[in-house]
């Protein structure tokens, strides 16, 4: 499978594929595409023995197959040590290097594959490795653009600013964020929640905000009164949409 024909030193094509937010309606048709003839899918896992929510996104294309692809797992651990990512990147990219010697590969990642996706960091190494490699990137929906949609509440409009950051952000950074933006998306909030809701309820912006988790599937959540979940363990795949301009939050 080769969109376009071009001179380098392993046959395959890499196909860096965002297959949306999680549910497979919203998995873009140029991916489904792709993803219906690749030979192999390379699967991002955080542990070796964990489940891929990518994965789950795009069964539904898979099982329509008449051949299923080959399956690699690549395991990207999280954490901020730089020696352990070091590690995991070059045996990423070692095993991507060989299926790529026996042709196309598609990587795929949830929502945008190059919006805090893990491909970024995985291609530099690859591009050290195989300085001609052949890549091919196909966007993908985004969690906050779908959680945008659900809500039915505009991120941004004429000459608003939109801001879309990691809530593990000190204090002071999350403050200066949210006094600039007139919309602010959160992401990465399952561990620094509490932390969060004070800073949005000292600003006066709890019942302008509102919080989505693992959008697009079966376990999706939509909360309004983001007060409620102070006391809760929230999912990784969580997120909160500020909207300044805002009278109210409806979902």
């Amino acid at each position: 499978m080769k969109e376009k024909e071009v001179d380098r030193s392993v046959p395959g094509t890499l196909y860096g594929v965002g297959v949306g937010p999680g549910d497979p309606d919203l998995l873009t048709v140029r991916a489904a595409r792709i993803l219906s003839v690749v030979p192999t899918l390379a699967v991002p896992k955080s542990v070796s023995d964990g489940s891929s929510l990518a994965l789950e996104a795009v069964r539904e294309t898979l099982e329509s197959r008449t051949t299923p692809p080959k399956t690699i797992e690549l395991v990207f651990p999280m954490t901020k040590d730089p020696s352990i990512l070091e590690t995991a990147r070059s045996e990423n990219a070692r095993v991507l290097s060989e299926a790529l010697s026996e042709g196309d590969v598609a990587f795929i990642s949830l929502g945008d594959i190059f919006f805090y996706s893990t491909f970024g960091n995985l291609l530099d190494g690859l591009r050290r490795q195989i300085p001609d490699i052949s890549v091919r990137i196909v966007p993908g929906i985004t969690s906050f653009s779908a959680a945008s949609a659900l809500t039915g509440m505009p991120l941004v409009q004429g000459s608003e600013s939109l801001a879309v950051v990691p809530a593990t952000y000190g204090a002071e950074s999350l403050d200066q964020i949210l006094d600039t933006h007139d919309s602010v998306v959160l992401m990465k909030i399952h561990r620094v929640y509490p932390a969060v809701l004070d800073i949005l309820e000292r600003k006066g912006l709890c019942d302008r905000t509102i919080y989505l988790a693992e959008i697009g599937t079966p376990r999706q959540e939509i909360v309004t009164d983001i007060r409620t979940l102070k006391d809760r363990t929230l999912p990784y795949m969580s997120l909160l949409l500020v909207r300044k301009n805002l009278r109210e939050v409806r979902a």
